[in-house]
């Protein structure tokens, strides 16, 4: 087992011991149970920004819909609307940074 999947087995299981909340998004017919996005963590966003979507899916989405997920392969554009859709049912708005304000 890798150090990586170590990790994201060890988030998932704090994460179903915390009563994770999750969001649902659908993609397609599928909907998925995703966390937040304010819940997620920075190495989360390191796997989307190395494109291991694999390991991102994982760390953000209920274990049996990362499975789902990942199998479905889904295509460029369809991650861009899930994403977007992960967002807006976060309450957040995607790539908008709350950073400081001169």
């Amino acid at each position: 087992m890798t150090d990586t999947t170590e990790a994201v087995e060890s988030q998932q299981a704090e994460a179903e011991a915390d009563g994770q909340d999750y969001v649902l998004v659908a993609m397609g017919e599928d909907t998925y149970r995703v966390i937040p996005q304010k819940q997620w963590r920075i190495s989360f966003l390191r796997h989307l920004n190395e494109g291991d979507f694999e390991a991102w899916a994982e760390c953000v989405m209920h274990p049996e819909d990362a499975e789902a997920f990942i199998e479905r392969d889904p295509t460029l554009d369809e991650f861009t609307a899930f994403s977007k859709a992960a967002a807006k049912a976060s309450g957040d708005s995607l790539g908008k940074s709350s950073g400081r304000r001169r």
